[in-house]
């Protein structure tokens, strides 16, 4: 967005619409000089959505973290608030299973591959399964419009989950509101040791759970 653009976003909002074969549709809206990606009925990237993780963040220290998973690009704003707001040096690898949605983050938001940035098109589920790898840092922000599909509150999902986190390290889970199943994952967790906080009704609606592996 050049500062001609910017300007004029102040005067007359702009939106388009991008069809999306998992998602449905997206809108890309320029309005007050910002940029935003939402669905239907939920900010995507960049709006509320970018708020609620930068609180999540603020929990946590950052300092021993070197290799993130984010599960759910969006629009990219983890990628950039991780970078741009914590000044986050390591390692980030992002999942995404639509290629719209990646090619959005890419054409419209700037997130483009880095040695520091890893973007894989893969099903969430199939890749914590699939890979052996470690982090230390686990967030996990996947929903289709404002909903979480059933098979991330799924027991089995989060079995997956521990097995990627390393001892020590964290998750941030975006429950996006649904009360009952955050109850159920904060369960899950506890019953797999993990050390859980909860914060309900972030930016007055998420409801966000951060666990921590034991060592």
């Amino acid at each position: 967005m050049n500062s001609t653009q910017k300007l004029l976003s102040y005067f007359f909002p702009q939106t388009r619409k991008i069809r999306s074969e998992f998602n449905g549709d997206l809108e890309v809206t320029v309005a007050n000089g910002r940029k935003v990606l939402d669905s239907l009925n939920a900010n995507y990237s960049y709006g509320s959505l970018q708020r609620i993780l930068k609180f999540a963040l603020s929990q946590l220290d950052l300092a021993p973290v070197c290799h993130v998973l984010l599960l759910g690009l969006g629009g990219g704003s983890a990628v950039a608030t991780l970078q741009l707001d914590f000044d986050f040096k390591g390692r980030i690898t992002a999942v995404d299973i639509d290629p719209v949605v990646i090619r959005i983050a890419r054409e419209e938001f700037g997130i483009i591959e880095s040695e520091q940035l890893q973007i894989v098109c893969a099903d969430a589920f199939t890749f914590v399964k699939t890979q052996p790898e470690q982090y230390e840092l686990i967030i996990i922000d996947l929903f289709i419009d404002n909903q979480v599909p059933d098979k991330f509150m799924a027991p089995a999902f989060w079995r997956y989950i521990r097995q990627r986190a390393r001892p020590g390290g964290h998750l941030i889970f975006n429950t996006i509101g649904q009360t009952s199943g955050a109850e159920r994952v904060k369960d899950e967790l506890i019953h797999m040791g993990f050390e859980v906080r909860e914060f309900a009704a972030v930016e007055g609606t998420n409801t966000l759970l951060i666990a921590e592996r034991p060592e």
